[in-house]
């Protein structure tokens, strides 16, 4: 794909998280159903703009998502990774009560946060920390808004600190097995994660 086509796709991108952090507020229940093609659209944006060659990075993608899934799907059903919660339909098509593009999202943003700390730090287990405390903050931030969107509920209303907790280390030790392999556009993954952090907060504020 040619490069200037690629950014078309960014382009588009933020168009949709910019129209469709004003949708929300205004109609949710219209954009709502669109949550899980745009989860599929921005990791799409992702893996074009990454470095390596395609199937190198697509098979570890995938592996990461795999390893997401099967993650979400213990936690769920034991609630000892990350408490008592269940998802709602907000996210589309679900296998074992977890949907498929959640562990999608979770891997694009395990991969974002690396790349984008790595532009800051060189240390390999300090940007391997920091990127665990940064997806966890934008997992604490979408948590403010998931049960009003139907993406997933805790039993208790609101995770306990053992959630926060269970992030981190899923996206550290994740991250440590493939670092190596982690490598991918600095800008792209900064704008992707800025837009997601824009995207949530924008709805905590006005949902």
């Amino acid at each position: 794909m040619k490069e200037n086509h690629k950014f078309y796709f960014l382009y588009f991108l933020i168009l949709v998280y910019v129209s469709g952090s004003v949708g929300f507020v205004l109609n949710p229940s219209f954009f709502s159903p669109f949550t899980p093609f745009t989860l599929l659209l921005t990791c799409f944006v992702f893996l074009i703009h990454s470095p390596l060659p395609v199937t190198k990075f697509i098979f570890s993608f995938f592996v990461i998502a795999f390893l997401g899934f099967i993650i979400e799907v213990i936690g769920i059903q034991t609630g000892l990774l990350f408490g008592n919660y269940s998802y709602g339909n907000g996210l589309g098509y679900k296998i074992l009560g977890v949907p498929l593009v959640i562990s999608i999202n979770w891997a694009m943003l395990i991969c974002a946060g690396t790349i984008t700390v790595s532009r800051i730090f060189a240390n390999k287990l300090t940007v391997l920390g920091v990127s665990a405390l940064l997806v966890t903050g934008i997992d604490l931030l979408i948590e403010q808004v998931a049960p009003k969107l139907d993406f997933w509920q805790f039993e208790s209303g609101l995770p306990g600190l053992h959630n926060y907790l269970g992030w981190i280390g899923v996206a550290f030790f994740i991250s440590y097995f493939f670092y190596p392999i982690i490598k991918g556009n600095q800008n792209v993954s900064l704008i992707i994660l800025i837009l997601q952090i824009i995207f949530f907060t924008s709805l905590f504020i006005f949902i």
